[in-house]
């Protein structure tokens, strides 16, 4: 695959963020014992880079995952590994299912914050037989009733 320009342009974005907005504050950050979650992902969101393969109606950018793939190259420059994996779990994990198979509603209501950086969002996996090892989970369904009134309901919400 032959990177264009575009591609370039995103990758220096993506370096000037983390030398401007991460590298800078990352002792600080450590020595105080917090990351201004909020703060550095709404600056992500502002330049587009929790949104890169998102839908643009939602605020994204709508372009391939060629694209996608240069901002964790780039991430990778940060002198601390937790911010890359946070604005991962945010772009990679949280939010593709929702952008693929979301309704307008639930797009509006979290996939459009999650992009703009208003939102910090994350993943809960855990269970007794895997604890947070998502390959040991086990899951099985339990048929409870089939009330129509029970299935549309379902159906609204997805």
């Amino acid at each position: 695959m032959k990177l264009t320009e575009e591609h370039d342009q995103l990758r220096r974005t993506v370096r000037e963020f983390v030398d401007k907005e991460v590298n800078p504050y990352v002792g600080a950050w450590e020595e105080a014992g917090e990351f201004p979650a909020h703060e550095v992902f709404k600056k992500a969101g502002m330049l587009g880079l929790l949104g890169v393969n998102k839908p643009e109606k939602y605020g994204g950018m709508g372009l391939d995952y060629s694209y996608q793939m240069i901002v964790p190259e780039e991430l990778g420059t940060c002198k601390v590994g937790a911010i890359p994996m946070a604005i991962g779990v945010q772009t990679d994990m949280a939010t593709p299912a929702l952008a693929r198979w979301g309704s307008e509603a639930l797009c509006q209501e979290f996939l459009t914050p999650a992009i703009t950086g208003d939102v910090v969002c994350s993943i809960a996996v855990s269970e007794v037989s895997g604890g947070s090892d998502v390959a040991a989970i086990k899951t099985t369904a339990t048929k409870d009733g089939d009330r129509p009134q029970d299935r549309q309901a379902r159906h609204a919400r997805v």
